[in-house]
């Protein structure tokens, strides 16, 4: 395989970004054998294994006091696991298109990611059974779900009867993935049910946040009447793969209906004075107002870029479709003129040209950053959002600037995150001095080549349609 050599773009234009993708490809399959090895060198636990600092590439280790122990091998996270699921057949159907590696490299990987995957599937379905079909954010290898209390010790808890929530939601992508990579169709039929019941807690606004919070400058507490936008954009995403795969007009619809709801609910078309066109919130009130507190209006704009790129991949979908409703039609049409401009407005936004990173948080009042640390995992995501949009949108007047915002990202992603003493992964976390930092975004666990790897090589397969 061709070695890294931390590609850095000096031209914002496209023919010049091509010479930063064999980096990639290095990058992605990095990743993936370091997820494979870890995986492999303890046989007899079958979860995906990201439990290392990106500060020093060293495992977390088990703590003597258990009940305080959430980064180890001892305590599971549901989103890894149903993340890992999906990126790491994500990554086994890419193999075929890699550049990088041998046809007897790409056999042996393959069938390591077939051994892999039936072995973590066949334990995450034995958990989810002893939970009466649910899972939690934080769960021991046993299965039992466990949340921490004010001491910051481990709390068990009980599933049964709870809302659905990110967990069963990102576990309903990785079990479809999953179940139509082994070819198993009655948990391909299991999977749509479990996405079924997650889609109807989204719609009726009951679905459950319980993600612990290990950020002090991004604590999560629930607020009543605050509906946030996050559920129904990684939704888009989990129907844009259930599309995929099946091809029913089941979930073209559905993604049809999240894709128009949160372009009316979530983002300023005019209808909101004290907001710029285009801003996108994190959350709105009963009355379809943006979510005010202390005076601001929160916008993620991670969030944001992630939502226009999901929405794009459902779009690409659709727009190869023969059968298309006159709405859905309507739809493409509209979002060809207004995701750029999305794109565009929530890049300025969130982008720290100094460093070259997205800050994690923005108001949308005072027009500065809430929280100005920068989460590596807002990068890929914005990359891959630009790509398809140069695929969807080819004649959008904002292409000059999405090419310009494709190039600053991956120059501050090489140049500020990519770790290479830690297998290529990237620090989770850069502050506004552009030093790494031990902050936690979402989950101990380094990414499980969802946010990273999955981007990267929807935005490598974008490259590879727009020729050149």
């Amino acid at each position: 395989m061709k070695g890294f050599k931390r590609t850095v773009v000096g031209l914002a234009e496209l023919e010049t970004f091509r010479e930063v993708l064999v980096d990639y490809e290095v990058m992605v399959v990095t990743v993936l054998d370091a997820i494979l090895d870890r995986y492999e060198k303890h046989p007899e636990y079958h979860f995906i294994d990201t439990k290392l600092s990106m500060l020093t590439g060293e495992d977390f280790p088990v703590l003597a006091d258990q009940t305080r122990d959430f980064k180890s091998r001892t305590a599971i996270y549901a989103w890894i696991q149903g993340r890992g699921l999906e990126a790491l057949v994500g990554h086994a159907r890419w193999l075929d298109r890699c550049s990088v590696l041998s046809d007897a490299e790409k056999t042996e990987r393959r069938e390591r990611l077939r051994r892999m995957i039936a072995e973590v599937f066949e334990q995450m379905e034995s958990i989810r059974a002893k939970n009466h079909g649910r899972l939690f954010f934080t769960m021991t290898p046993e299965g039992e779900p466990f949340a921490l209390d004010e001491t910051g010790r481990r709390r068990p808890i009980r599933l049964k009867g709870r809302s659905c929530g990110f967990s069963d939601l990102f576990y309903a992508k990785g079990m479809l993935a999953a179940a139509s990579f082994l070819k198993r169709e009655e948990k391909i039929d299991e999977a749509k049910r479990c996405f079924r019941s997650v889609l109807s807690d989204i719609r009726q606004e009951r679905f459950a946040d319980v993600q612990i919070s290990f950020d002090r400058k991004n604590v999560r507490r629930a607020a009543p009447g605050r509906f946030p936008q996050g559920p129904r954009m990684i939704a888009i995403g989990g129907c844009a793969l259930f599309a995929e795969l099946s091809d029913e007009d089941e979930w073209f619809e559905v993604g049809e209906t999240l894709i128009r709801g949160l372009t009316e609910e979530h983002l300023n078309t005019g209808q909101f004075d004290e907001l710029e066109p285009y801003d996108y919130f994190e959350h709105r009130d009963a009355d379809g107002e943006p979510w005010k507190e202390n005076g601001q209006v929160l916008s993620d704009p991670g969030h944001s870029l992630e939502f226009v790129g999901l929405a794009a991949k459902f779009l690409l979908l659709l727009e190869t479709r023969d059968q298309k409703t006159t709405s859905q039609t309507d739809l493409l049409e509209r979002c060809r003129a207004l995701l750029p401009k999305v794109f565009v407005r929530n890049f300025r936004n969130g982008f720290n040209e100094r460093i070259g990173g997205i800050c994690k948080s923005f108001d949308l009042i005072s027009r500065t950053p809430i929280n100005d640390d920068m989460p590596w995992w807002n990068l890929p995501e914005t990359m891959r959002a630009a790509a398809e949009l140069l695929i969807l949108c080819p004649k959008a007047g904002e292409r000059a600037d999405i090419v310009r915002a494709l190039v600053a990202c991956s120059n501050g992603f090489m140049t500020r995150f990519v770790n290479p003493d830690a297998h290529l992964m990237a620090y989770q976390t850069i502050n506004a001095a552009g030093k790494p930092v031990d902050v936690i975004p979402a989950t101990p666990d380094a990414d499980p080549g969802y946010h990273t790897g999955l981007s990267l090589i929807d935005m490598l397969d974008c490259f590879a349609k727009l020729g050149g």
